[in-house]
């Protein structure tokens, strides 16, 4: 019984391994590439004519490597724009983020908000672990 059991244990844990892995890997989304989201506070339909118009400046630099989906957010909070990238090739996903981002400052506030300035702090032993973690932020936002 006691061998049985084991098996049994360890098969499930290859198989949860598997699929946080294939997950991982970008399987489960078409091309590679996910769907990113972002909820922006406006009415659907002046944010979709606004769009059908013309695309925000960061979006627009990405060409038609993307496309642009809009559709009402659950429980009346604004619109849901979906960013899919077509040509993982052509655009990187984290550009596409940041991308995304920006538009969604622009389309909410009509400008794009600076940067956080980095706090004076004398470098010392003690900061270089913060240090290394804003590095490792990257463009994935600000600690």
């Amino acid at each position: 019984m006691r061998a049985a059991t084991k098996v049994l244990a360890l098969s499930a844990a290859a198989a949860g391994a598997a699929t946080w892995w294939t997950r991982r890997q970008g399987a489960d989304h078409p091309g590679g590439a996910p769907v990113l989201a972002v909820t922006v506070h406006r009415p659907p339909d002046e944010l979709a004519t606004q769009l059908a118009q013309q695309r925000p400046a960061p979006l627009a630099e990405l060409g038609d490597a993307v496309r642009l989906t809009t559709t009402p957010a659950p429980k009346d909070f604004g619109t849901e724009l979906r960013l899919r990238v077509e040509r993982p090739a052509d655009v990187d996903v984290d550009d596409a983020r940041q991308a995304l981002r920006l538009t969604k400052q622009l389309l909410e506030t009509g400008t794009v908000m600076p940067p956080d300035a980095p706090l004076t702090r004398r470098r010392t032993l003690a900061s270089l672990p913060l240090e290394a973690a804003i590095r490792a932020a990257g463009t994935e936002g600000r600690l």
